[in-house]
């Protein structure tokens, strides 16, 4: 097949789960033999035209500096204007707003429309934590644009692709016509990547543990819906009844102030570490020296590629039944979920955990991630739902 991707993010050039996933999955469908063009934004001292692994990567969004809610369709239709469309087998879109560019340009090439969130509930639901008058006016300008956004791009779209059965139930409650065309392809992970360390005491060591340390990481946007703050009070319990003790949490946002405010308030400074984004390589080794990876979300997890990392690197991760979380843990053991979204309730789960977490339980978390997550088979659902749309094409065998 040939395979046009349109995408906003392109990993690394933006940090975060979907951008991981855009080019994961570009670069799977490459490796599977398929010719595959990326069209992704333009970044500063990157290249125009590049090949990656396979996949020929165009970097042809121009940001504007107006809301990219209104601008973005515009610049995407004029880049793909560009291609010669009539040439791809299948237009993979990520997200709605380039759902909605590439089906006006498509010229009869079927569009499959990857959902990775609903815009709409995360705005509503940052609405209900509170925003200051202006950011609220704003917020409710722009909500007729996104709902129109996403009962278009579901409605034209040949397939709808998400990464879990909640995602499918958030697809359905926006529209029900879609059912017929959804196909749940799953998250994947890098298991060469994201692997236990040769030697875990020594990785230790060498990141400033102390012998006999528990030690918790998140790795998180820094925003309302993650549950940092709700984290910080369960970290905050389970630290007064434990030894030493600390949170690392990774990831950047609106909210870093607040929280750091929050955790001197609760007598946690010294022992909570905002370590800001990391490098991969970093960020692997803070997953595999955890002795539990958190998940405290409070609304809307489509998946989650942090759990499946973590879980690849054979830590425990503790999450709260809020998304597609309990999809992924509860089939590896459910006492990994907290019964409730609140501090106590997650705090105890941690302490279940920490109690499993011992050298077996975590060979069974890379088992679980190896056997269930591994790219190299989520791919043959991709791959699937994708060469459904264009039946003429006999499938290449896999490499």
């Amino acid at each position: 097949m040939r395979i046009l991707v349109v995408s906003g993010q392109w990993f690394p050039d933006f940090a975060g789960g979907t951008a991981r996933v855009v080019r994961a999955t570009a670069e799977g469908f490459a490796v599977r033999g398929h010719e595959v063009l990326a069209v992704v934004p333009r970044v500063s001292g990157e290249p125009e035209r590049a090949l990656a692994d396979g996949v020929e990567v165009h970097r042809a969004l121009r940001r504007s500096s107006l809301p990219q809610t209104f601008t973005d369709v515009l610049e995407i239709r004029r880049a793909l204007k560009g291609l010669s469309i009539e040439g791809f087998d299948v237009i993979l879109a990520h997200g709605e707003i380039c759902t909605i560019a590439a089906h006006s340009v498509s010229g009869g090439v079927p569009v499959a429309s990857v959902f990775h969130a609903s815009a709409i509930r995360e705005a509503r639901y940052r609405r209900s934590l509170g925003l200051n008058i202006g950011e609220a006016l704003r917020s409710r300008m722009i909500e007729p644009f996104l709902w129109a956004y996403e009962r278009y791009s579901m409605r034209n779209a040949r397939r709808v692709l998400v990464l879990s059965e909640f995602s499918r139930s958030l697809v359905i409650d926006t529209d029900r016509e879609a059912d017929g065309r959804l196909r749940v392809v799953g998250g994947g992970v890098d298991t060469a990547m994201f692997q236990p360390a040769d030697d875990r005491e020594e990785l230790r060591r060498r990141l400033g543990i102390a012998p006999g340390e528990t030690v918790l990481v998140t790795a998180r946007r820094l925003v309302g819906r993650m549950g940092l703050e709700m984290l910080l009070h369960a970290f905050s319990s389970l630290h007064e009844g434990r030894g030493e003790s600390r949170l690392v949490i990774i990831g950047d946002g609106e909210l870093r102030g607040e929280l750091e405010a929050a955790s001197e308030r609760l007598g946690l400074a010294s022992s909570v570490r905002f370590a800001g984004r990391l490098t991969d390589s970093l960020l692997r080794d803070w997953y595999c020296a955890a002795d539990v990876f958190a998940l405290p979300t409070l609304a809307y997890e489509g998946f989650g590629m942090v759990t499946t990392e973590a879980l690849a690197c054979g830590t425990p991760v503790v999450g709260t039944r809020v998304g597609a979380t309990g999809e992924i843990l509860a089939r590896l053991d459910d006492r990994l979920l907290a019964d409730q979204v609140n501090a106590g309730s997650f705090a105890a789960a941690l302490e279940r955990t920490l109690a499993l977490s011992g050298p077996s339980f975590r060979q069974r978390c890379r088992a679980y991630a190896t056997e269930h997550f591994a790219w190299d088979s989520t791919m043959d659902r991709w791959e699937a739902a994708v060469a459904e749309l264009c039946p003429a094409r006999e499938r290449v065998p896999s490499a």
